[in-house]
């Protein structure tokens, strides 16, 4: 190396290095592209601009891309923001179909609020059998993301698959015996019914109220903020580095 290299004094400060951006996490100089930072820190990966990460419409989109995944882990506005449009829109159509069944809430309405017309029967039979293949389709494709989602969910406060997958086990079976010994007592009336013991009463709804204890702790821990860092099933997508 030169003696003139050697004694060569560093450049001045330019006023674009003295408005340079840093990393939060690592303090290195952030590159900006087409007057853009990037997404994440070329150094240590930090999250710094995050695709709508709390927008309802993305963490909707990315429960149903993840749809049949058990890995990673789901925060709470992912998996209340699926839950309030699947749920929002099981409900719209149930309400719909009550309506054209001329079912409880048309009567509350033409009773207590404003007398409605009547729908032609044609309108009301074509209605009724879109309305009644949209439930369908809702119950058909509901349940499969709505449980992985829950499992991701359990992960992200390092909890296991346990709780949904007995959840599943109980209630299922559970739904079915108890439909089944109501219906029984609906159908031969109280004479049968006192004849049933203790134990079928148990048998049956035992499953039930158990799944639904579950259920409710499920629900309990759903509500509980995401585990900081990263656990045994993935890193944090809230706390990425902490």
């Amino acid at each position: 190396m030169s003696q003139h290299e050697e004694t060569q004094e560093p450049p001045a400060p330019t006023e674009a290095a003295a408005t340079d951006i840093l990393c939060p996490a690592c303090k290195a100089k952030l590159p900006i592209e087409n007057g853009r930072l990037p997404m994440r820190c070329p150094e240590c990966q930090f999250l710094l601009c995050p695709r709508k990460p709390h927008a309802v419409n993305h963490n909707f989109v990315f429960t149903w891309k993840k749809a049949c995944s058990l890995q990673g882990r789901a925060t709470r506005r992912e998996f209340w923001g699926f839950v309030s449009i699947m749920g929002g829109i099981g409900l719209l159509l149930m309400l719909v179909l009550d309506v054209l069944a001329y079912g409880q809430l048309m009567t509350f309405v033409n009773d207590y609020i404003i007398p409605l017309p009547a729908v032609p029967g044609p309108i009301v039979a074509v209605l009724g059998c879109m309305i009644i293949a949209a439930m369908l389709i809702w119950l058909v494709v509901t349940p499969l993301p709505l449980f992985n989602l829950t499992v991701r969910r359990l992960h992200d406060i390092g909890r296991s698959m346990f709780l949904p997958v007995m959840a599943l086990i109980l209630g299922i079976p559970g739904v079915l015996m108890s439909a089944s010994l109501i219906f029984f007592i609906l159908t031969y009336g109280t004479q049968e019914n006192s004849s049933l013991s203790t134990g079928t009463y148990v048998l049956c709804f035992g499953p039930l109220v158990l799944a639904v204890v579950f259920s409710l702790i499920i629900l309990m821990y759903s509500l509980m903020d995401s585990q900081r860092g990263t656990n045994k099933y993935g890193p944090s997508v809230k706390y990425p580095l902490e």
